[in-house]
């Protein structure tokens, strides 16, 4: 009996979890995990942070911060790459203005690899947005205004962002 049951639940939860045959699956733990042997991510592996990383100078962003929430000054002027889409649909960063000031920072694709597109409110209204450099502006960004980015091919990243202000973010 208790050899039926082990093979049902075993049998159950490689299904749930796609853990049997080619199928991929995504699972939910808590606690501690061992892996014996290598553990291969295509994506990016965040772990839980207590906050958001404070981004005011140059930073070449990695798949591993992908999804990650990043808070940004416009304390000078700089650059903040995020890497190739490489890996396909999936990766996602956000970026949040929380010190606006008299610099205009930008956020482009390491290489010029990959096209942003998708769309920017601004008060309210909707804009289309299509191009390779996302800038929270000087003079015209606020506390607040926010840019989330998704990879949706190995070419291409949706924006969204929200600015409360004409100009506050551009697209070139």
């Amino acid at each position: 009996m208790f050899g039926k049951l082990q093979r049902l639940i075993i049998g159950f939860l490689k299904s749930y979890f796609g853990l049997g045959g080619s199928g991929a699956g995504a699972a939910t733990f808590s606690g501690a995990i061992t892996a014996n042997g290598a553990v291969t991510t295509t994506a990016g592996l965040r772990t839980a942070a207590a906050g958001a990383a404070a981004i005011t100078t140059t930073r070449v962003m990695t798949l591993a911060d992908a999804g990650g929430v990043f808070s940004v000054a416009q304390s000078s002027t700089y650059d903040i790459d995020l890497p190739s889409p490489t890996t396909g649909p999936g990766s996602r960063y956000f970026f949040y203005l929380t010190a606006p000031g008299s610099f205009s920072p930008t956020i482009t694709v390491d290489g010029a690899a990959a096209t942003f597109v998708g769309t920017i409110t601004i008060d309210g209204a909707t804009i289309a947005a299509t191009g390779s450099t996302l800038t929270f502006a000087t003079g015209a960004s606020s506390l607040g205004d926010s840019i989330e980015i998704q990879s949706i091919s190995t070419t291409l990243y949706h924006v969204r962002a929200i600015a409360s202000a004409a100009g506050g973010i551009t697209i070139a």
